[in-house]
């Protein structure tokens, strides 16, 4: 890799990078009770699926330890898909 990081942008031929997008969608109950679901976005590998749960709960525990008045709990994702590719642009 440190051959690549090295390469004139004009010996790459490729001009566009694809990124798989994950989507989780999950319930929660808010620091006062309230019980909701959301969705979050990660982007990773398309084989990554036996890593989301644990990206994903390592995310929230870093939020509620950087956010703790607005701490989630009881947090369990309902479901979590591979929705795709984008693609980024090389000019």
């Amino acid at each position: 890799m440190e051959e690549f990081k090295n390469i004139h942008p004009k010996q790459l031929i490729s001009d566009l990078i694809p990124i798989p997008v994950w989507k989780i969608h999950y319930s929660y109950y808010t620091a006062r009770g309230n019980p909701k679901e959301a969705d979050k976005y990660i982007l990773d590998n398309e084989n990554a699926w036996d890593r989301m749960e644990d990206q994903f709960m390592d995310y929230v525990e870093d939020q509620n330890r950087k956010h703790p008045e607005k701490k989630l709990s009881n947090v369990k994702i309902l479901d979590s898909c591979l929705m795709g590719k984008v693609y980024l642009k090389l000019e």
